[in-house]
Order: C-alpha cells, then structure tokens, then sequence
C-alpha cells in the first residue's frame, strides 16, 4: 500500500497522463504563491537557533519562575522569530504581491497552530506537558511535509526529520526538549540550505 511518503523514500510513481498535467499545474501554481515566503533562508535560519534555545533554556526558566516563567520565554521566542519571519515576508509581498493562494496557505498554517494550541492546553490540564514538544513536532512535520510536496522538497526532508524528532520525544528516556531542541535546528536548516539553493539556480 502506497503513503503519500512514497516519493521521499524512493517508491512511489508520478502520476501519468492529464492527472500529472494538473498535478504540474498545481505545483507550479503552489510555488508561484510560496515564493514569497520562501524568498530568503534568513526566517529559516532564524527558527533553527530561535526554537532549539528556547527548549533548552526551558528547564532552566521553569526551576526559576515555573510556569510563569516557561509560557514568558515561550512568547519571547515566538514573538522573536515572529518578527525576523514578518520582515523578511512583507519585504518579499513588496516584491513578488501576494496571491490568494498563499493567503490560502497562511490560514491553513493558522488553523493547525489553533489546534496544536488547543491539544496543548489539554495536555497542560492533564499534567502532560512532557509531551508538548512530541506533539509540536508531529504537527509541523506533517504540515511541513504537506506542503513541501507542493512548494519545495526541502520542506519535505524538514517534515520529515521534525516527525522523526517527535517520535524520539516520545521514546522513554529521550529528553523531549533536546529530541526538539535537535530536530527544529536541523529540519530549518534543511529548509534555509534549500532556499539559498533554489535562489541560487533562479539567479
């Protein structure tokens, strides 16, 4: 039985005849749109030491002020990135204009942090916050995969090594921060050496 991971291990089969056109055509439609967001390696590269710092100082901000103290530099981080992510898309909308395509993507993007948010307050109300980070990956990695088949293949090789991250977290006797804190470094340089790449081979 296929898995719509069968062309990142090699055994899947591209479609043929006037499905593969309009598969083409969506891909091409799907990157058009994407370029945007996937104009510079900086947001990448600033996700891939922005997130693993923030798990690995987690330990340390909740033995200092607890919870309090975890969901103040969860906020930081994000706000952090967030900002360096912001810049460089709204430099890049000036540049390429938007489409509703990506707004399309964008909104989807936001449904799944809503659920993954919602999760993670069950998760909090259950005395589970050990899972949080193997939750966080499973989802990106699948969102992240999803879209890459789209967009860029990067992406995919990113989903994927965030899911494998998240299966680690789980692991009995795997730190789950440090199983994120090494994913989420990884998966986004993967994705900020595609982009430079893919830069490189438009230039």
């Amino acid at each position: 039985m296929g898995s719509e991971y069968d062309p990142v291990f090699g055994r899947g089969e591209e479609p043929e005849g006037p499905g593969a056109r309009d598969l083409a055509a969506v891909r091409a439609a799907f990157r058009r749109a994407s370029r945007p967001y996937l104009s510079s390696p900086i947001p990448w590269l600033g996700w891939a030491l922005v997130l693993p710092a923030a798990a690995l100082a987690t330990p340390r901000a909740a033995a200092a002020r607890g919870a309090a103290g975890v969901l103040l530099l969860w906020s930081a981080a994000v706000l952090v990135g967030g900002a360096i992510e912001g810049v460089t898309l709204l430099a890049a909308r000036r540049r390429f204009g938007g489409s509703p395509l990506g707004s399309w993507a964008m909104r989807t993007q936001g449904n799944l942090s809503l659920v993954g948010a919602a999760l993670s307050i069950g998760l909090v109300l259950v005395d589970r916050p050990l899972l949080l980070p193997a939750l966080w990956l499973l989802v990106l990695g699948h969102s992240l995969y999803s879209l890459g088949g789209l967009a860029l293949p990067a992406q995919r090789w990113a989903g994927v090594i965030y899911q494998a991250g998240g299966i680690a977290a789980l692991v009995p006797g795997v730190p789950p921060l440090a199983a994120f804190a090494a994913a989420t470094c990884l998966g986004n340089l993967v994705v900020a050496i595609g982009v430079e790449r893919t830069r490189g081979g438009a230039a």
